[in-house]
């Protein structure tokens, strides 16, 4: 879990490629998180921080260019907003605490199965085969080749390559008032409102935290705290 504003690590190498939808080939750095703050986007290098100089690779095919335009897999531009983070796991991590995949992937959210491609979500409208011939279908229902069947988690994702995308959850506070993020869905705590998170954490609207070590937390203003998410059973 993570208690504190991201921080951002990369690779401190460069490595020449063509890039796919930018151009010809040219330098660009590896890296395992960005992040854009005022403009800029920023990693970091040699344990510091500074702005990218040429197009930023990160792992999952995912490419961002100086001015915070990027592209999943060749995918249509899409643009960073301010404090916004894209990690290597493919998470785009808002100021705000949302966190969702910048890559392609279908999700149970409210208890209906959406299919979310270049972040463009629309209801899935047929069934779904995944490569391991594991199959989902509108209603939510995952049958996997040996035969198991259950209804996808709210919360889940899958790539649609049939991969299981870690779940995270999060708590911030937002001008004044505990906002937390659980099974793809965000909610804001009344003052005496208290919310078991997946991991065990408890998030008070008060603004405390107890992890589930026991050590507790008062969050400050726009901070965000990342935890684990649900954890879906094994196919």
């Amino acid at each position: 879990m993570t208690r504190i504003k991201p921080v951002f690590w990369a690779a401190t190498f460069l490595i020449a490629a063509a890039l796919r939808g930018f151009g010809a080939a040219e330098e660009v750095q590896q890296a395992e998180r960005v992040e854009y703050l005022k403009g800029k986007v920023m990693i970091e290098v040699s344990g510091k921080v500074a702005p990218a100089e040429r197009t930023v690779l990160l792992p999952n095919d995912i490419k961002v260019t100086t001015n915070g335009t990027y592209r999943v897999a060749g995918g249509k531009v899409r643009t960073l907003k301010e404090g916004e983070v894209i990690d290597k796991d493919g998470l785009l991590l808002s100021a705000d605490g949302t966190i969702t995949p910048v890559i392609d992937h279908i999700t149970m959210k409210n208890g209906k199965l959406l299919v979310v491609t270049d972040g463009d979500a629309q209801p899935l409208a047929k069934e779904f085969a995944f490569p391991d011939a594991s199959k989902v279908v509108p209603d939510g229902t995952l049958r996997t080749p040996n035969g198991k069947v259950r209804r996808l988690l709210d919360g889940e994702w899958i790539t649609l390559a049939g991969k299981f995308i870690a779940s995270r959850d999060s708590v911030t506070l937002q001008q004044g008032a505990v906002v937390v993020q659980k099974d793809g869905g965000k909610f804001k705590l009344r003052p005496d409102q208290t919310m078991m998170m997946n991991d065990g954490t408890k998030a008070f609207g008060s603004g405390k935290v107890i992890f589930r070590d026991g050590s507790e937390l008062a969050l400050d203003e726009g901070q965000v705290v990342i935890l684990d998410g649900v954890v879906p059973p094994k196919k």
